[in-house]
């Protein structure tokens, strides 16, 4: 009873067990006392939402919202409008932040599907002026929380990448733990709760009410479908440059306990995979882990899809994992090939009206390019070289498709060198196209040269080209992680 009237003499509210929003709900740090602290408030933080309105603040901002392009929110404003609107929008802007009267708009609704033909991923786009204003909110929260995130968490982190967590995740395995605890979170960004949430954000930036309004404010924000807009209780929809932070403060808890109980983990998002030395230990892990995130977290265990296993039979990041002399190697999942080889089919499939170099330059390269930097780690010098090779058999298919009549055919090859008769005896084969592509006709027709004469990107050379650079870099700096 003494230690209730302490408590009330002290402003310290009651705590919410009803699972409402902590807006308005103040304690003397600046939590929500639903959830408890466990970390400290950073000292002397003057006016978050003076330093998010600078206008040094709002020009990164804006560089880095129109730097990343993106699709128009529910207003079907386009990025190249954001200037022109701000210059003469932005002064009523920021007077109704600093007032704290600002009312985000409601996100767009659109669903792409999930890798693998595993469902649906909802994305809520936000409006440009949004994204202007979350992107800054991002920038001046961002380092309040950096230096407290766990060593393991490699997720949406500067300096950090996909590439770092699957190196660590190898390092685990070498030293012996062969067995992993792969927890998949079903529907993570959608059922994140706001309380819990904002409780820890108001206890790292205590007294910051007009910020902590304004996050609420857009974890709130309704979701706009078909002209109707649903409210929103739970989740913080991907779309929205804040997002990744918020995710991140979220997940540290489970980081923390998991360092608490002393496991060898990474976390990259919500993907987390705990490595344990034997089957039974993981069962054990797995089953307290889905307690604590179940019953503390108030989160999902997606129960079908978290297993305990080898690490060779699980996926990570897109890549997977094989015994090799001396160690562990890194390989691209097979799951993660079976993609590519269906992206670059329906690619090639946009691409049949198109000269053909305008296609390699525009629509195939791009995503070339960024595939290859991000699997380029993996030991795939012979997936890599196969790859490279139907590539140009698609590309020779666009060719014979575009030629259309037999003596269309018989004249390109004929162009191309061949002989009149193997000519005609090619276009008047009677064979279907994809055979074609891949017969020594259109080969020596098109060799590998002409798509050198194009610019098609070589994965294979690409690969080796980094390999190389890395072998180099081991040589003069005694690191494998140096990349030129």
């Amino acid at each position: 009873m003494m230690q209730k009237k302490e408590a009330e003499k002290r402003g310290i509210p009651k705590a919410n067990t009803n699972g409402e929003s902590p807006e308005g709900v103040r304690s003397s740090n600046g939590a929500d006392a639903s959830v408890p602290i466990t970390g400290q408030p950073t000292p002397a933080i003057k006016s978050l939402m003076a330093q998010v309105l600078s206008n040094a603040n709002i020009r990164i901002a804006y560089g880095q919202v129109v730097g990343n392009k993106g699709a128009p929110g529910v207003d079907g404003m386009q990025v190249e409008g954001l200037k022109p609107y701000l210059q003469t929008n932005w002064q009523h802007i920021k007077g109704r932040l600093e007032q704290g009267t600002y009312i985000p708009k409601p996100v767009r609704k659109v669903e792409i599907p999930k890798p693998g033909g595993a469902g649906m991923r909802m994305l809520g786009i936000p409006t440009v002026v949004d994204r202007l204003i979350t992107q800054a909110i991002q920038q001046v929260l961002s380092p309040l929380w950096e230096a407290t995130f766990s060593d393991n968490s490699y997720g949406f982190r500067p300096g950090r990448s996909a590439a770092d967590a699957v190196r660590k995740a190898q390092s685990y395995q070498e030293e012996g733990l062969k067995v992993v605890v792969d927890i998949d979170l079903s529907k993570f960004f959608d059922e994140v709760n706001h309380a819990r949430l904002m409780s820890r954000i108001m206890e790292r930036t205590p007294g910051e009410w007009q910020l902590h309004k304004l996050i609420h404010r857009y974890l709130k924000a309704g979701i706009m479908e078909g002209g109707l807009t649903e409210t929103r209780e739970k989740g913080t929809p991907q779309g929205s440059p804040l997002s990744p932070l918020l995710s991140n403060i979220v997940l540290d808890e489970l980081d923390k306990e998991l360092e608490k109980r002393g496991h060898k983990f990474v976390r990259y998002a919500d993907d987390c995979n705990v490595y344990v030395s034997k089957q039974r230990s993981g069962e054990r892990v797995y089953a307290s882990l889905t307690r604590f995130l179940e019953n503390k977290m108030r989160l999902k265990v997606n129960k079908e899809k978290s297993k305990v296993d080898k690490p060779r039979n699980r996926k990570f990041l897109g890549f997977s994992f094989y015994g090799r002399k001396g160690g562990v190697g890194i390989r691209i999942a097979p799951a993660s090939m079976e993609r590519v080889y269906k992206k670059v089919k329906a690619l090639c499939r946009q691409g049949r009206g198109w000269n053909l170099g305008r296609f390699i330059k525009e629509l195939l390269n791009p995503y070339l390019r960024g595939w290859v930097n991000y699997y380029r780690m993996a030991d795939a010098k012979s997936v890599l070289e196969q790859l490279d090779e139907w590539i140009r058999r698609r590309l020779r298919l666009i060719l014979w498709r575009q030629w259309k009549r037999r003596w269309t055919r018989r004249n390109k090859l004929m162009a191309a060198g061949l002989s009149e008769q193997r000519a005609v005896e090619s276009a008047f084969n009677d064979r279907g196209p994809w055979w074609n592509s891949g017969a020594s006709h259109m080969n020596q027709a098109i060799p590998k040269r002409y798509f050198q004469k194009l610019e098609l990107v070589s994965l294979l050379d690409r690969y080796l080209d980094y390999k190389k650079s890395v072998t180099i870099g081991t040589a003069v700096y005694g690191t494998v992680r140096t990349v030129v």
